[in-house]
């Protein structure tokens, strides 16, 4: 009976924190597609108008039809990433509850690192596998790139604690919860539109 106590309390909090990198990785995973959808998004209305002569975004002279073919290529695939994220646990609307300040801190500190990592890294095979076609798709993968790069230096530094702010606010406005998840978005969009210009 005595081994089956600590037996069972260290399965629970195995447990515990498999909960918490679920959600931590699930809910950075969901907020960094969101971020990437919406620059894909924007550049293929960027790459359109430039398709239509009407703003030159792209330095590469390119046919109206590899223009408006990229552009629609890049919204699919930011339409598909906003798509995913809907669907994910922010989309189902699962937060993190029943976990203290700062164990929701580190798990997604470690969890936006992770993801910005694996965003540079899929980047990095990305460009290889582009090598030869148009200019706008390239483009797109640099927003990849950025995605990465502010998930790994940004978020940690400002994002995450600016959420976690927001949830201590809790007992205080009743609103404030409500605004973790955008304010990390709003501050990973900046951080990768920042580093992609």
């Amino acid at each position: 009976m005595s081994e089956a106590a600590p037996r069972s309390a260290a399965f629970g909090m195995i447990k515990r924190y498999a909960i918490l990198g679920y959600g931590a990785s699930g809910t950075m995973l969901d907020v960094g597609l969101m971020v990437l959808g919406s620059l894909l998004v924007g550049l293929a209305v960027a790459v359109l108008l430039a398709g239509f002569e009407l703003v030159n975004v792209i330095p590469e002279d390119l046919s109206s039809g590899a223009m408006l073919a990229s552009a629609l290529v890049i919204a699919v695939v930011g339409l598909f990433c906003l798509g995913v994220a809907s669907e994910g646990p922010l989309g189902r609307g699962r937060r993190l509850v029943g976990f203290k300040l700062w164990e929701v801190g580190i798990g997604r500190t470690l969890a936006v690192f992770g993801v910005g990592f694996l965003a540079v890294l899929a980047f990095g095979f990305l460009s290889r596998l582009l090598d030869g076609l148009p200019a706008p798709l390239h483009q797109a993968t640099r927003g990849l790139e950025a995605v990465g790069i502010a998930g790994m230096t940004v978020m940690p530094l400002l994002g995450v604690p600016l959420s976690l702010l927001m949830r201590w606010g809790a007992g205080k406005v009743s609103w404030m919860p409500n605004l973790d998840i955008p304010a990390m978005f709003v501050v990973w969009a900046v951080a990768a539109m920042a580093t992609i210009t």
